[in-house]
C-alpha cells in the first residue's frame, strides 16, 4: 500500500508539472502567433462616381446652341433677300481660315483625350521600426480623425500623412513607385480599386479601418500556412540579395502606402537617394487640390506591439525589398 501511494504521488507530480507545461506552451505559442501577425490600417475615400465632368454638360449646351443656331440661320437665309448676302472668301484666305480651324480642332480634341485619362499612382515607403520612430502613433491618429466622406477630407488625410512620413524621414530606408495610366475614368476606378484590395489582402488582420467615412474596427484574420512553402519570383530571382538581408537577427519594419487616383497623366520619380522622397511627397501634394479622384493611407502593423520582419517585407513587397537592396540604407 505504501508503494502505491508514493506512485499515485509521484504521477500526481508528474500530472501537474506536464500540465504547467502544457499551459505555458500555450501561452507561449499565443503570444508567438499575436507577435508574428502583421495588423493593418486603412484610410481614405472614392469619389469616381461623384466627380461630374463639365464636359457633359457643356456637350448638352453646345448641342443645343447648335441647334438653336441652325434654326436661327435656316430663318435667316431664307428669309433675307439674295443680294443681301456675303460672299465667303476663296483663295488663299480660305486656305489660311480651314488650316488655322482644323489646328484648332485638333488640338481641342487632343487635350479633351488626354484630359480623360486617369492616372492611379501607388508609393510603398519601408520604415525601420526604432523606438525614436512615432509613425505608426501618427498614421492611427490621423486615420481615427480624418473625415474621408469628402475630397477635402481625403486630401488633408494624405497631406497628414506625408507630414508624418517627412518627420520621419531619417527612418525611411527605401521607396518604391508605381504608375498605371489609363484611358478612362472606369478603367482608372477599376484599378484602384483593384490595387486597393491587393494592399489590403496582405495584412493579417485589419484594426483599424476608415473609408468614405465608416469608422469601424474590424478584424480579419488570414491564415499563413498556404504560403509557407512558397517561394515568390523575387525571392528566387535575387535569393542571394535576399540570405544578406535575413542574416543574422530580424528586422522589424513598418511598411506604408500611398495609393493615389488623379485627372490626367502623372509621374512618380523613382527612389535612390533620401531626396528622392521629398520630390515625391511635393509631387503627390500637387495632386491633391484639383486632380483628385481616389486616394487611400494603408500600413501595417497598425498595432505598436506587433511587428512586419524581413521575411514577411520579402513575401509581400518584393519590389520594395528590392529598392532596399539597391538603396544602401538598410539599417
Amino acid at each position: 500500500m505504501a508503494i502505491m501511494k508514493t506512485q499515485m504521488i509521484l504521477l500526481t507530480k508528474h500530472t501537474s508539472v506536464i500540465i504547467l507545461l502544457l499551459i505555458v506552451l500555450l501561452s507561449f505559442t499565443s503570444n508567438l502567433n499575436k507577435v508574428s501577425a502583421a495588423s493593418g490600417g486603412a484610410a481614405g475615400g472614392s469619389f469616381f462616381d461623384s466627380d461630374s465632368d463639365s464636359s457633359s454638360s457643356s456637350d448638352s449646351f453646345t448641342s443645343d446652341s447648335y441647334s438653336e443656331y441652325a434654326n436661327d440661320r435656316h430663318h435667316h437665309v431664307y428669309d433675307s433677300p439674295s443680294q443681301d448676302r456675303v460672299e465667303l472668301p476663296s483663295g488663299p484666305i480660305l486656305f489660311f481660315m480651314v488650316f488655322t480651324v482644323g489646328l484648332f480642332v485638333i488640338g481641342f480634341c487632343n487635350q479633351n483625350f488626354n484630359g480623360n485619362k486617369v492616372t492611379v499612382l501607388k508609393f510603398q515607403v519601408a520604415v525601420s521600426s526604432d523606438p525614436g520612430c512615432t509613425i505608426q502613433r501618427d498614421l492611427t491618429r490621423i486615420a481615427d480623425a480624418a473625415v474621408t466622406s469628402s475630397k477635402e477630407g481625403v486630401s488633408n488625410l494624405l497631406i497628414e500623412t506625408i507630414q508624418a512620413l517627412d518627420k520621419n524621414l531619417s527612418y525611411c530606408i527605401a521607396g518604391y513607385s508605381s504608375v498605371d495610366i489609363k484611358k478612362s475614368k472606369e478603367d482608372g476606378q477599376k484599378c484602384y480599386i483593384q490595387q486597393s484590395i491587393e494592399e489590403r489582402e496582405k495584412f493579417d488582420e485589419e484594426t483599424l479601418v476608415n473609408l468614405n467615412n465608416n469608422n469601424k474596427t474590424r478584424i480579419r484574420s488570414q491564415g499563413n500556412d498556404s504560403f509557407s512553402n512558397e517561394e515568390t519570383m523575387f525571392e528566387k530571382s535575387v535569393n542571394p540579395e535576399k540570405e544578406n538581408l535575413l542574416t543574422g537577427p530580424e528586422k522589424k519594419y513598418i511598411v506604408i502606402i500611398l495609393l493615389v487616383a488623379a485627372k490626367g497623366v502623372h509621374k512618380l520619380p523613382t527612389i535612390d537617394e533620401p531626396e528622392d522622397f521629398n520630390e515625391a511627397f511635393q509631387k503627390l501634394k500637387n495632386l491633391l487640390y484639383d486632380k483628385l479622384l481616389a486616394g487611400e493611407v494603408l500600413w501595417t502593423p497598425q498595432k505598436e506591439d506587433d511587428t512586419l520582419l524581413d521575411r514577411k517585407l520579402c513575401k509581400d513587397y518584393p519590389q520594395l525589398a528590392k529598392c532596399m537592396f539597391g538603396s544602401g540604407r538598410k539599417n
